[in-house]
C-alpha cells in the first residue's frame, strides 16, 4: 500500500511540475511538447512529398503550411506543376495558401478543428477494420463540411492511419496548444533551433569562404560541388547529428541566407551575384530523405588537392542555357576529368544514394528499372577512357546528352522523336567507346582496371537493395552473389547523377518522367554491359539472355540495345569454364580488394560466394549469425518457398539475454525475368528465385513488419520460417512474433527501435516511415 501511495505522489508531482512549467512565461509548448509528439507519432507518415495531403509535420512551418489535394507523384499529368518543397518554395501560411494549400487548424474551438478531428476520430474508432491503403484524395478533407461526410463514409481514416491512436494525454496536449492559437516556437526556441555549435562555426566559415571565391576555376568547381551536394545533409564529426544544406543565396552568408528557389540546382539562379551558403536543416530528420555527407578540414584539403593537383584554366564560363547546364560533360569540361571522377569515387555511397534513395522519397518510375539486389564496382580512373584521352572527351561529350535538356514540360507529341534522339546518341557513344577500348586496351580489361579503393576506401564495392519503389545503398558486398552487377566508369556515374538527381523534376509532366525512366534503363544496361566486358566474350551473350528473358524483351534488346563490342577480348584469366560471373566477383572481393576496402565478410548470406581457403579462418559463423544463416539466401523453390511470403522489408528485434538489443533487416529479394519494361512488373516476376537477405542494422526506410524475438526463442522463429509453405503460415508467424499495426503496444516497439537506431548510429539515424506497414 505504501508503494502505491508513493507512485500516486510521484504521478501528482510530475503532473504539477508539467503544469507549472506550462504556465511559465517562457515555456515553449510547441517545441517542448507538441513537436516531440509529431516526431514520434506523425512524421512516420507525414514527411517528404509522399506525406498524405502533403501535410508535412517535420517542423512548425509544415504544420503552418497545411495540406493540399495535389498529388506530387502524378505520373499522368500533361503539364508540370509548381514545386511545393517545404522550406524552399514558399514561406508562411498566406504564401502557401496562394499555392493551393489549406489550413487544417481552421478554428481554435475543439469542435470542428480539422486537425484535432482526425486525431479524435482514430481514438473513437480505433477498432474499425482497415483493409488497404487509400488514395490521398480520399483523406484530404477540406473544409470542415467534407470531414463530416468523411467521418460517416470512411471512419477508418482517423489519424494515425491504421495505427493505435495517440494517448489521451497527447491529444489533450495538442488540444490545449490548438485552443491557444497553435503558436510556433518562441523567440528563444527559434534561436536554439538556428544555433550552430561553436565547435563547427569556424569550419563552416572556412568552407563558405572557399566556395565563394571569385576566380574562374574556383567558381566553376563551386558550381560543380553544389550540383552534387545540394541533396546532402552535411555534417561535421564534432556534432554528428547537426545537419546543414548547401544552398544558393541572394545575400551573403553573413547577412543571413535567402535561398534562391529554382526547380533544379542547375537552373539559372536569375541573379548576377549569388553566394553558396550553409543553411541548418530546419526540421526533423527522416530516414527516407537522409543522405549524410561528412565534412572536415581533411575533406576540404582533399577537394583542393583533387581539383587543383594539375594546372588548368576556364576557357569559357558555362552558361545555364539548355544543352549546356543539363550536360555536365559540356558544362564542366574545363575541370580535369580525373578530378571529377575521383571526387565521385571518394564518396561513392553518397553519390549512388542520391539517385537510388533520393531526391523524391520514393521513385517507382526510376526504381523499377533496377534489380532488387546487385553489386556495384567502379572502373579505376587510370583506365577510364575520358581520363586517358582529351581527344576522346571532345568526340563524345555531345553524344552524352541527357533527357533533362528537354525540360520539365516535354511536348507529348515530340516524345517519340526525343526518345529516338536519345537512343541514337547513346548508340553512337557506345560505338565510340568500343573503338577507344580497342585502341587503349587491345587485350581487353584486366582485374587491375577495377578501382581498388586506393587500398583504403570502403566505397569501392557497394550493394543496392530495392524495396518496391524505394532503395538503399550499403558499403560492401552484402547478400549472396547478385544476379547482375554494375561496373561504373566516369560517364556512367555522372549520367546517373544528372539524369536522376540534378536534371530530374518530380513536379514535371508525364513525358519528362517517362524519358528520365527510359534513359535510366539505357544506363543500367550499359553498366551491366561494362561488367560483362571483363568476362570471356563467348559467355557475355549467355548472361545477357539470362538477365533479359522473354520474347518481347529480346526483341527490344535487339533493336534498342544491340550487342556492340561483344567479341572484344578480356585479360582476366578464369580457372573454370562456367560460373565466370561468380569467379569475377570473387577475384575482385578476395584478391583485388584488401580487408579494409572490402569490409567484413557477410557470414549470414554468402553461400554461392566461396571464401578462399586461406581466408576461411576469418569466415566465422557463430552466435545469432549461425541461426539466421539457416534462412538467409535460400531460393524460394517448392521445398523452401518461405521467402515469397515475406514483405519487402521487415525488422527483426532480438532481445538478448543480457538485455541488449540487436536489430536485423530481413530483406525480400524479388527476382525478375526482366526489368526492362515500365508497366506490368508483376507479370515478369520469377518467385522461385526469391530469397531473403538478413543484415544487421536499419536498411530500409519503409518497414512492412516488426518481429519481436527473445534470444532464446530465435531458433523457434527460424524453424517456423523454414516450415512456411503458404501465406497462412506467414500470418501464423506474425501472430506469434510479429507486431501488427493494430497491436496496442505498437508504439512501444516503434519507440524502442527509434531509440536504438539513434543511439547506435546517430549520423545515419532518421525516423522510419510507416506508410507501407502491413495492414492485415
Amino acid at each position: 500500500m505504501q508503494f502505491i501511495n508513493m507512485l500516486v505522489l510521484c504521478f501528482i508531482s510530475v503532473v504539477m511540475t508539467s503544469v507549472s512549467k506550462a504556465e511559465e512565461p517562457n515555456f515553449d509548448l510547441y517545441t517542448r511538447k507538441v513537436q516531440p509528439i509529431f516526431d514520434n507519432r506523425c512524421v512516420a507518415c507525414h514527411s517528404c512529398f509522399n506525406a498524405p495531403c502533403q501535410l508535412n509535420l517535420q517542423s512548425f512551418e509544415g504544420f503552418q503550411r497545411g495540406a493540399s489535394k495535389l498529388n506530387v507523384y502524378d505520373g499522368t499529368r500533361i503539364k508540370s506543376v509548381s514545386p511545393s518543397r517545404l522550406w524552399i518554395d514558399a514561406h508562411g501560411a498566406k504564401a502557401w495558401q496562394e499555392k493551393g494549400f489549406f489550413d487544417l487548424n481552421n478554428t481554435r474551438k475543439s469542435e470542428g478543428n480539422l486537425f484535432l478531428s482526425f486525431l479524435n476520430l482514430r481514438a473513437e474508432k480505433q477498432n474499425v477494420e482497415i483493409e488497404k491503403q487509400v488514395a490521398q484524395t480520399q483523406i484530404c478533407a477540406s473544409p470542415a463540411e467534407d470531414f463530416k461526410k468523411l467521418q460517416k463514409q470512411a471512419p477508418y481514416l482517423g489519424m494515425p492511419y491504421g495505427l493505435p491512436p495517440l494517448s489521451a494525454m497527447e491529444i489533450d496536449m495538442i488540444q490545449t496548444w490548438l485552443e491557444g492559437g497553435a503558436p510556433g516556437p518562441n523567440s528563444e526556441a527559434q534561436k536554439e533551433l538556428a544555433r550552430v555549435p561553436v565547435e563547427i562555426q569556424k569550419q563552416i566559415q572556412v568552407w563558405q569562404k572557399f566556395l565563394n571565391q571569385t576566380d574562374p576555376t574556383h567558381k566553376l568547381v563551386s558550381r560543380y560541388l553544389y550540383e552534387h551536394l545540394f541533396l546532402a545533409h552535411l555534417h561535421f564529426p564534432e556534432s554528428k547529428d547537426t545537419f546543414f544544406r548547401l544552398v544558393r543565396s541572394r545575400t551573403s552568408c553573413q547577412e543571413g541566407v535567402q535561398e534562391i528557389a529554382t526547380r533544379r540546382p542547375n537552373d539559372d539562379p536569375g541573379v548576377q551575384k549569388f553566394y553558396y551558403c550553409f543553411a541548418k536543416f530546419p526540421g526533423t530528420v527522416v530516414m527516407k530523405t537522409h543522405i549524410p555527407y561528412a565534412l572536415s578540414p581533411a575533406k576540404l584539403a582533399r577537394i583542393k588537392k583533387l581539383f587543383w593537383e594539375e594546372s588548368w584554366r576556364v576557357r569559357v564560363m558555362p552558361t545555364y542555357e539548355p544543352g549546356v547546364a543539363e550536360n555536365p560533360f559540356i558544362a564542366f569540361k574545363d575541370i580535369p576529368v580525373k578530378a571529377r571522377y575521383q571526387f565521385l569515387l571518394d564518396d561513392a555511397q553518397y553519390h549512388v544514394s542520391t539517385f537510388i534513395k533520393g531526391p523524391v522519397c520514393n521513385g517507382s518510375m526510376a526504381v523499377n528499372s533496377i534489380q532488387e539486389q546487385f553489386y556495384v564496382f567502379f572502373m579505376t580512373p587510370q583506365s577510364d577512357n575520358m581520363v586517358l584521352s582529351k581527344e576522346y572527351v571532345g568526340k563524345v561529350e555531345s553524344l552524352l546528352m541527357l533527357p533533362g535538356v528537354f525540360g520539365s514540360d516535354v511536348d507529348i507529341k515530340e516524345t517519340p522523336v526525343f526518345y529516338k534522339k536519345l537512343i541514337d546518341h547513346r548508340e553512337n557513344y557506345r560505338k565510340a567507346r568500343t573503338d577507344e577500348l580497342k585502341k587503349l586496351k587491345p587485350h581487353g580489361y584486366a582485374l587491375s582496371d577495377i578501382w581498388n579503393g586506393d587500398g583504403v576506401n570502403p566505397n569501392a564495392v557497394l550493394t543496392v537493395f530495392r524495396h518496391d519503389d524505394n532503395a538503399v545503398v550499403l558499403k560492401g558486398a552484402v547478400g549472396d552473389l547478385s544476379k547482375t552487377a554494375f561496373v561504373l566508369d566516369y560517364p556512367l556515374f555522372e549520367r546517373l547523377v544528372y539524369n536522376l538527381v540534378v536534371n530530374f523534376d518530380v513536379f514535371g509532366n508525364v513525358s519528362h518522367q517517362l524519358l528520365t525512366r527510359v534513359y535510366m534503363d539505357m544506363i543500367r544496361m550499359e553498366a551491366e554491359e561494362l561488367f560483362l566486358m571483363f568476362l570471356p566474350p563467348e559467355q557475355r551473350l549467355q548472361y545477357r539472355r539470362e538477365w533479359y528473358k522473354g520474347l518481347l524483351t529480346q526483341v527490344k534488346m535487339t533493336y534498342v540495345f544491340p550487342t556492340i563490342g561483344s567479341s572484344e577480348p578480356t585479360s582476366v584469366r578464369f580457372t573454370e569454364e562456367g560460373n565466370t560471373k561468380k569467379q569475377m566477383v570473387e577475384k575482385i572481393l578476395f584478391f583485388h580488394l584488401n580487408e579494409k576496402v572490402r569490409g567484413s565478410f557477410d557470414t549470414v548470406n554468402w553461400k554461392s560466394l566461396q571464401v578462399p581457403e586461406s581466408m576461411q579462418p576469418q569466415f566465422r559463423v557463430e552466435g545469432l549469425s549461425a541461426e539466421l544463416r539457416k534462412i538467409a539466401a535460400v531460393k524460394a523453390e517448392t521445398k523452401t518457398p518461405f521467402a515469397r511470403f515475406f514483405p519487402d522489408v521487415a525488422y527483426l528485434k532480438v532481445v538478448m539475454n543480457s538485455g541488449d538489443l540487436k536489430v536485423y533487416s530481413l530483406i525480400h529479394n524479388k527476382e525478375h525475368e526482366s526489368v526492362s519494361w515500365i508497366l506490368a512488373e508483376s507479370l515478369r516476376m520469377a518467385p522461385k528465385e526469391d530469397s531473403l537477405t538478413i543484415y544487421e542494422g536499419y536498411w530500409g526506410p519503409y518497414p512492412n513488419m516488426i518481429f519481436d524475438v527473445k534470444e532464446q526463442d530465435l531458433s523457434t522463429f527460424v524453424t517456423a520460417v523454414q516450415k512456411m509453405k503458404s501465406e497462412k503460415d506467414y500470418q501464423k508467424l506474425v501472430t506469434t512474433f510479429g507486431i501488427r499495426r493494430s497491436n496496442q503496444g505498437f508504439w512501444t516497439h516503434y519507440d524502442e527501435l527509434t531509440a536504438h537506431y539513434r543511439r547506435t548510429d546517430p549520423t545515419n539515424f532518421g525516423y522510419l516511415d510507416l506508410t507501407r506497414y502491413e495492414l492485415k
